[in-house]
């Protein structure tokens, strides 16, 4: 009995140490190794055929056995060959191989080379439609642009692609119930053709029935400016979508559902519709603060009414103050909308700014200050946009009553007594002391044009954008002055191969105006608000925030000359980098006009409500500073 149970105990530990050999034995014969190599396709093509190929797509199982890699192979060319016929391609020439290594250990070898050989030709399209909008010139249109796929190759995936816009763009034409009657593709392998057939039932043509306005802000006479849908007009889905966005764009209401009714029986069903609007809070409040390199600290409050009365009309108050000078602003204005659906509007607006100037921004050891005050009063009127091509124009006329006072007297002999001032205007004669406090009262028309296109409102990739501005004043109009002025600024952008972007921008300006000569320095006989400086983020960066002006003037130049030229590219998903050249200057003479470069590099990030740049600007000349940081926020314009 002992024996019995030594034995079965020795039995145990040789099964125990055998067991470990015998597992590895087993997944080692379990495992084939296989490696399939597929010759002579691309791109989609390849992938295709690689993704039929059941060899393929079951070369890394655990449990490939030798049995299964032969009938899978056996099947390969077969299907190697299906997966080329959606391509166009059906006559195929296919060498398939199979080798097994086992004495170099490196297993299964499967290789297939392929030549796809010339894809099958669509000879013929057959396209009929019949029903009520067989006839109709549009629906003979959808015919004329498929038949311009005759005589290429045949691919199953454009047919399929191409069948499922015709039937859209059918739908899309108003026949709502528009469905194949027919649809099939005939191969003939004998004369290596193939033939298309396609029938449609267009079924009856939809319109618009009456529409119901749901809301109980706004009249509807004048809600209704913004339709484009109208009863008895054909019913397109592309329209909703198109009335949805429109009403949205308003800034009236913050959600706009269409809702389409049951058709109305007939041989034009007509469909009503009912478009609810829910409409934002009257009042919206906003506070800002902020840093800027430019500015310095800074704080903003401004209040938009949205809406008053019932016929669209809405104000916005604002304010806003920064560190640097003391920069105070505030406007008021109130828009009247006449035609909202392409833009046209009068504008009534408010506005003051001043700022102070004291001795040290004249590099002056000592002296006075003063603050720069200017107050306008604008009537504008925004005429309707036009369209040509691509582009969109938004021109506007309007009058400006401006007032602006300073004082660069106290400036230069704020310092010294009141005696020792009066002596220095008696000797520099009443005109120069007026010319350096001046007192402008101007009444300034002015047009402007807008020349606009862009791919994409948040990042443009392919746009082009052109402002020209013209005003003046005349001492016949009662401005106590006379000068006119002409402003034009300009962006161009274009995309470069797939990551990359092109920017180029300028900024002109040209001023026809007196101007006199006090102590050695130059003052132009136009408002400080009127007069060009350059410097700054979206001007010759590298310089301080409308730090470039004349050399021989205080407040500004009479004209204007910038130019930046940037490169971008995108390095990671939504983020890039930038390199630029700036250059210009504000200038009196065109003889005396000193150019200013500044070069850097950038950071770019397309952000959910535009895009976001930090910007290191290093100028070229000299500078108060080595290096300005900028950082902005939105579109390019």
């Amino acid at each position: 009995m002992n024996v019995d149970r030594n034995h079965a105990f020795r039995s145990t530990l040789l099964s125990m140490a055998l067991w470990p050999c015998l597992v590895a034995s087993i997944s080692s014969f379990a495992a084939e190794q296989l490696q399939v190599t597929l010759n002579g396709l691309e791109d989609d093509i390849r992938n295709n055929a690689l993704a039929s190929l059941e060899i393929a797509r079951r070369s890394k199982d655990a449990e490939l056995s030798s049995t299964n890699i032969i009938r899978m192979h056996g099947k390969a060319e077969a299907e190697i060959r299906r997966a080329l016929e959606p391509f166009g391609y059906y006559q195929p020439v296919i060498t398939t191989d199979l080798q097994n290594s086992e004495e170099s250990g490196s297993g299964w070898q499967a290789t297939y080379n392929v030549e796809a050989g010339t894809p099958i030709p669509v000879n013929n399209i057959a396209l009929s439609f019949i029903g009520p909008g067989a006839d109709h010139q549009d629906v003979k249109m959808l015919a004329a642009s498929l038949a311009l796929l005759q005589g290429q190759r045949l691919d199953h995936r454009r047919y399929e692609t191409g069948k499922r816009k015709l039937i859209s763009d059918t739908r899309e034409l108003g026949y709502l119930n528009a469905q194949f009657l027919e649809h099939r593709v005939e191969v003939d392998l004998q004369k290596y053709t193939a033939g298309i057939t396609l029938k449609i039932e267009t079924g009856p043509r939809f319109v618009y029935g009456d529409i119901e306005l749901q809301q109980d802000k706004f009249s509807n006479d004048y809600l209704a400016r913004y339709l484009i849908l109208q009863p008895g007009n054909t019913f397109k889905h592309s329209e909703l979508a198109r009335q949805r966005h429109l009403l949205s764009a308003s800034g009236y209401f913050s959600e706009v559902i269409i809702e389409p009714g049951e058709p109305m029986q007939g041989e034009n069903p007509q469909v009503p519709l009912v478009i609810g609007m829910t409409p934002f809070p009257a009042n919206r409040y906003r506070g800002r603060a902020g840093w800027g390199t430019d500015t310095g600290f800074g704080l903003g409050l401004d209040w938009t009414r949205r809406y008053l009365g019932q016929r669209g009309h809405h104000f916005n108050v604002g304010a806003a103050v920064a560190e640097e000078r003391e920069r105070l602003a505030g406007d008021v204005s109130y828009t009247i909308p006449r035609n909202p659906l392409r833009g046209e509007a009068f504008e009534i607006g408010l506005r003051h700014e001043s700022k102070d100037l004291n001795f040290t921004d004249v590099d002056l050891d000592e002296g006075g200050e003063t603050r720069i005050a200017t107050n306008l009063a604008t009537l504008q009127w925004r005429l309707p946009v036009s369209n040509f091509d691509d582009f969109g124009l938004q021109s506007s006329a309007g009058v400006s009553i401006v007032g602006e006072s300073y004082d660069i007297f106290e400036v230069l002999f704020g310092n010294l007594p009141g005696s020792a001032q009066n002596a220095i205007i008696e000797n520099i004669g009443t005109e120069a002391y007026e010319t350096l406090a001046p007192e402008f009262d101007a009444v300034v028309p002015g047009l402007s044009f807008k020349l606009k296109r862009a791919d994409d409102p948040l990042y443009i990739r392919r746009g082009d954008y052109l402002n020209l501005e013209l005003l003046g004043a005349s001492e016949d109009l009662g401005s106590n002055i006379d000068f006119w002025q002409a402003r034009f600024s300009s962006w161009n952008i274009w995309p470069v191969a797939e990551r990359g972007r092109f920017l180029f921008r300028s900024n002109l300006g040209y001023t026809d105006a007196e101007s006199r000569s006090v102590l050695g320095v130059n003052f132009n006989q136009i408002p400080e608000y009127y007069e060009f400086r350059a410097g700054g983020a979206r001007s010759v960066r590298g310089y301080g925030w409308e730090t470039l002006f004349p050399s021989d003037a205080i407040t500004g130049g009479k004209h204007l000359i910038v130019a930046s030229i940037e490169y971008e590219h995108e390095v990671f998903p939504d983020w890039s980098v930038a390199a630029f050249l700036d250059g210009g200057n504000a200038f009196n003479k065109f003889a005396d006009f000193n150019e200013k470069l500044g070069t850097g590099i950038g950071i770019r990030w397309r952000s959910p409500v535009g895009l976001a740049r930090i910007d290191f600007g290093i100028p070229l000349n000299d500078a108060d500073d080595a290096f300005q940081i900028y950082i902005t926020v939105g579109p390019e314009f």
